[in-house]
């Protein structure tokens, strides 16, 4: 359980039932906007099949995740049995580095764009889930921390109550060591007690729902044009980053 006031996120209703389900948020989330970068293919395949994917957290390639999440979901305690699924976004807009960071790699093979959406329609986006399954939708703000205090947290998790046992879950979830407070990282977390599977999808309407498509300033301009071709059929903005543009 954690018992120190300041670790706590006071998480707000935004739906729920009594068996149960719920959609809650962070009231400390207070920027309008939130961001996500993809290889376009991926997000041309948002736009294509209208759904949001959440991938297992245990899935997270990040040696710190996959430790984390085995120390809070892998050991006996109230969060045994839990399946938690995850979707990474960013308040920040502005910060050229994260461009680089998401778009090279030998894995890529199509330029990285950036979907934006607003606050409000992830929310409600989220209320879909709890209509056809049992289970808990989250939307916080990471909160950066040292690492002996993450690993106090960790070791309370096993004497933690079972009761609002997923609110305890999101929020364990929503810890990260200090190093990366640069990015800004806001989580849309989904706990069920399901089997695992490949990823937990949400309906949506990706060309309400997405509200602008921004291109890397490292595509080619024959990168840059293609993909302003395929986004044009679905009427969202689409724009090309004029952060490397030498100044007039």
């Amino acid at each position: 359980m954690i018992t120190n006031q300041k670790h706590l996120i006071s998480w707000s209703l935004v739906e729920g039932g009594a068996d149960g389900r719920k959609v809650m948020r962070d009231p400390a989330l207070t920027k309008p906007y939130l961001y996500h970068m993809l290889e376009w293919r991926y997000a041309k395949l948002i736009f294509q099949t209208d759904k949001l994917r959440l991938s297992p957290v245990r899935s997270w390639q990040d040696p710190y995740e996959r430790w984390w999440c085995d120390g809070l979901f892998n050991r006996p305690g109230p969060l045994l049995g839990f399946q938690p699924y995850g979707s990474c976004w960013t308040t920040g807009a502005h910060d050229e580095p994260r461009w680089r960071m998401a778009g090279f790699g030998p894995e890529k093979k199509t330029p990285i764009v950036r979907i934006r959406c607003r606050v409000d329609a992830m929310v409600d986006s989220a209320k879909g889930l709890i209509t056809d399954s049992v289970g808990s939708a989250f939307l916080g703000r990471v909160q950066y921390r040292g690492e002996r205090t993450l690993v106090r947290l960790a070791q309370s998790v096993a004497e933690g109550s079972k009761k609002e046992v997923t609110r305890m879950a999101a929020t364990m979830l929503l810890q990260k060591r200090r190093a990366f407070k640069f990015e800004d990282e806001v989580r849309l977390l989904w706990l069920d007690k399901q089997a695992l599977r490949e990823g937990v999808y949400i309906d949506i309407e990706a060309k309400t729902f997405i509200d602008q498509v921004m291109i890397t300033p490292h595509a080619s301009p024959t990168e840059t044009a293609s993909i302003k071709r395929e986004i044009k059929p679905f009427g969202v903005p689409c724009l090309a980053s004029g952060l490397l543009n030498s100044p007039r």
